[in-house]
């Protein structure tokens, strides 16, 4: 437990120990899928757009869908989106 104590204390972003441990227990919580982006930006009084550029600065990866699966979804909203745009034509 002292190493984590270590960690937490020396994490660079917030200037109070509970703070910075709040931060890191609310990503664990996020990137483990137990909580939403949108129940993790609340859990931490931030904008979602805020958390969003953190997280993208920290290099957290916190998508509920792994690279196939993200492909998978652009490629049916292209084509969904493409239907659509033939259908109002």
């Amino acid at each position: 437990m002292e190493e984590v104590d270590r960690l937490v204390f020396n994490f660079p972003l917030f200037k109070d120990y509970r703070e910075k441990e709040r931060f890191l227990k609310v990503i664990g919580l996020l990137v483990s899928h137990q909580i939403t982006f949108e129940k993790a930006a609340e859990l931490l009084d931030m904008r979602l757009d805020e958390l969003a550029f953190l997280l993208d600065k920290l290099g957290v990866e916190y998508s509920l869908l792994d690279e196939e699966e993200a492909r998978l979804e652009s490629e049916s909203a292209h084509r969904i989106l493409n239907n659509l745009r033939g259908e109002l034509s």
